[in-house]
């Protein structure tokens, strides 16, 4: 654990020293370091990695045929996930199985740093707040259930970088769709993202009040539509998917255990960074893309809030998804404030013509960066000392 540590204070330190233009330098470093970092570990006896190991180790022994065997009889899901068979078959070339865990955190670190990076320069966001917004995604996504559990985290984290492409950039829109497919094909809550993707395309201009009431229900609905398709189609995907609906369904219920609790704070707080910054991204981001990227983060919470109940799914979002979107609403919506205060369109002096619910948004934004510095401190702390880093070990 203290490694990964190291390996973030070697990353802001490089940050600090290295001129804005080329932070992208301390960017590769971070990626590259916990790629290596996550290749030297150990997976514990429990992880998923272990059995993912022993799979691998089949393929290695029997080849191809072996593999075209376990797609054939759907071994593993890889039937109806075949991109994670063929993902896993890939690594079976390679020396050894240790650059499955290398290759994962290469690639979901890659793309969620990718998104920051590229939301920063296109808000021109100071390095202050680009800061700020790294140590919230760095101190709450979870590094080691990632690379323990391999396939969700990386579904998702593929999914992200698309959404913020298609939507935002508007380039390379066929690649986008490859990696919508690749995410599903990867995990099954794959489609998590993906859906909800196209309910923030279609609704980022309408009244969505109601919408937003529905996607709180969603994951009700989404069960019994799946249970009447597994009933009438031997689809491996469908098959595979309704199975993981209808436990999650199953297993709804109130969970008091720390390490969800934990995943509920940082939903509270997206919730309290959302209120902040949205006044500003609602009101003075203007381009369609821009709206439907952030109309994204809307649904995605709303989503959140009706998952809330299904530990395993809304864990899986509060860690993997929830870190990076609340990273780039925080760096925008405060970095809008910012040049409305230089620019003297918001004066914080109590007689100002300035909106008193600007002024009073202004005058606390120290206090409101104080709080979020603090929560990521406690976060990190909680990852050493009480889950996740505390089973990192070589």
């Amino acid at each position: 654990m203290w490694i990964f540590m190291a390996i973030l204070g070697v990353f802001f330190i490089l940050y600090f020293i290295i001129p804005q233009k080329h932070t992208w330098i301390s960017f590769v470093f971070l990626v590259v370091a916990l790629a290596v970092l996550a290749y030297r570990a150990e997976p514990n006896p429990t992880d998923d990695l272990g059995r993912y190991f022993k799979i691998i180790d089949a393929m290695r022994a029997g080849g191809w045929d072996r593999f075209q065997q376990m797609l054939d009889n759907n071994e593993f899901d890889f039937g109806a996930l075949p991109v994670c068979g063929y993902y896993f078959y890939f690594i079976s070339r390679l020396p050894n199985n240790y650059f499955l865990p290398f290759f994962t955190i290469l690639i979901s670190y890659g793309c969620n740093m990718l998104l920051i990076y590229k939301a920063a320069k296109r808000f021109k966001v100071d390095k202050f707040y680009l800061m700020i917004a790294l140590l919230l995604m760095l101190s709450t996504y979870w590094f080691y259930d990632i690379y323990s559990g391999i396939r969700n985290g990386l579904a998702f984290a593929v999914s992200l970088i698309c959404v913020y492409y298609h939507f935002v950039e508007r380039k390379n829109i066929l690649l986008c769709f490859f990696g919508y497919f690749l995410a599903i094909g990867l995990h099954s809550s794959g489609i998590v993202p993906v859906a909800l993707a196209v309910v923030a395309w279609l609704t980022y201009n309408i009244a969505s009040k109601v919408i937003n009431v529905l996607l709180i229900f969603a994951i009700g609905g989404s069960s019994a539509l799946l249970s009447f398709l597994a009933n009438v189609t031997d689809n491996s995907f469908i098959q595979t998917l309704a199975g993981k609906t209808e436990s999650a369904s199953e297993g709804m219920g109130l969970n008091f255990s720390t390490n969800y609790l934990v995943n509920v704070a940082t939903y509270i707080v997206g919730i309290i960074i959302i209120a902040y910054c949205f006044t500003y991204i609602k009101k003075y981001v203007t381009d369609i893309g821009d709206r439907r990227f952030f109309r994204y983060v809307e649904v995605v919470m709303f989503f959140m809030a009706g998952s809330i109940l299904s530990s395993l799914l809304f864990l899986r979002i509060a860690r993997w998804i929830l870190p990076v979107l609340i990273a780039v609403v925080y760096m925008v919506g405060m970095q809008i404030q910012k040049n409305r205060i230089d620019s003297g369109q918001i004066n914080t002096y109590y007689l100002s013509n300035t909106p008193r619910s600007e002024r009073v948004r202004a005058s606390n934004k120290g206090i409101t960066t104080f709080f979020i510095v603090a929560y990521c401190a406690v976060h990190l702390w909680y990852d050493i000392a009480g889950s996740s880093l505390i089973w990192l070990h070589f």
